[in-house]
């Protein structure tokens, strides 16, 4: 029995011991930065009166129009068509769109067309993001809508030619629109 009682003892010691020792606590800091960033998926069309869209993915796609001209008169046939482009920009962005020579150019234009006749035809552009609304005549340079802060959506965009008006010269007509989502400096 005198070892278990000097078992006893010697533990005493080391608990009292174990109840003084300091505590020390340490905090730890996170931190981390969401750059600003703007995001288009794939491009497709949602209506089109007079044409046909192609996706080639979020890197954009191909309009062609059915039949540019009336085969009677050679005026311009009106034609539409509705694009979407999902997109996310986690910043105030800017949207533009610009068209690359201003409206559909004959290739190999001149200049010297016959008279009453014409190699360019300017169409509508019409674009719908985060609550705003704005349209111009693609001869009328870029269109931009500022956004103050974050959006996620569809990008609307509307393409349009007007029936009627100077006939066009036969030939290929052609043009580029370009639309940036782009985050504000």
């Amino acid at each position: 029995m005198r070892k278990a009682v000097f078992l006893a003892v010697a533990l005493l010691p080391q608990t009292a011991s174990a109840q003084d020792i300091a505590r020390s606590a340490q905090a730890l800091e996170l931190s981390a930065t969401a750059p600003a960033n703007c995001v288009v998926r794939a491009v497709r069309a949602t209506g089109a009166s007079n044409a046909s869209f192609q996706s080639s993915g979020a890197t954009g796609g191909q309009v062609t129009i059915t039949r540019l001209v009336d085969a009677d008169t050679a005026e311009p046939r009106a034609t539409s068509i509705d694009i979407t482009i999902p997109a996310t920009c986690n910043a105030s962005h800017r949207v533009s769109a610009r068209s690359g020579q201003g409206g559909l150019q004959r290739l190999g234009a001149t200049g010297a067309q016959g008279t009453g006749f014409s190699e360019f035809l300017p169409y509508s552009i019409q674009v719908g993001w985060a609550g705003n609304q704005l349209a111009q005549a693609s001869n009328q340079g870029p269109l931009a809508i500022v956004v103050p802060n974050s959006a996620t959506g569809e990008l609307a965009l509307r393409i349009a030619t007007a029936a009627g008006g100077t006939p066009l010269v036969a030939g290929q007509y052609e043009d580029s629109i370009v639309i940036q989502l782009q985050p504000a400096d």
